[in-house]
């Protein structure tokens, strides 16, 4: 009888942590990959551009475990038209380059599992995903409104030259 409170007791322990990692990994507990200060790579210093990629650019960036920005868009969306106003603004006056993807392609990227919606700005770091903004999250708008708003997330991450 003891023998089989034990085993209960044990598939329940089990049970109760495999729920907690399946609720924690569903609410992205995990997502953030480094709170350590990182540097771009050197190309994208210098200069202000913002780039249109293909998905099989993105992968490769990912594959050559560079870091970077990308900013996913949807064409026509007065959002991601008033965002993309900002961060030309930020490249200018910053002189950092960034990539931009429609929202169409990038759902057939690894990209999907993270960006639900648009407009949003994903940060990678050698080739690792480490955040993006979320256009549904009401604590996430602020920093799509201007430069300085956008700064103080997007240096949460990355070091500027």
């Amino acid at each position: 009888m003891k023998k089989n409170k034990i085993i209960l007791i044990i598939i329940s322990i089990v049970l109760i942590i495999a729920l907690l990692l399946f609720i924690a990994i569903k609410r992205d507990f995990f997502r953030k990959t480094s709170n350590v200060l990182f540097y771009l790579e050197d190309k994208y210093y210098g200069e202000s551009k913002i780039t249109e990629i293909t998905t099989d650019e993105l992968n490769k960036l990912i594959e050559e475990k560079e870091s970077f920005g990308i900013f996913i868009h949807q064409p026509m969306c007065s959002n991601s038209y008033a965002f993309n106003k900002v961060l030309v603004e930020y490249s200018e006056k910053n002189k950092v380059s960034f990539y931009t993807m429609a929202f169409s392609e990038m759902k057939t990227t690894a990209l999907g599992k993270y960006v639900k919606y648009y407009p949003s700005f994903v940060i990678y770091n050698e080739g690792n995903y480490v955040d993006h903004l979320e256009a549904d999250k009401d604590e996430d708008l602020k920093y799509y409104k201007n430069t300085k708003n956008f700064n103080e997330w997007f240096t949460k991450y990355v070091n500027l030259k």
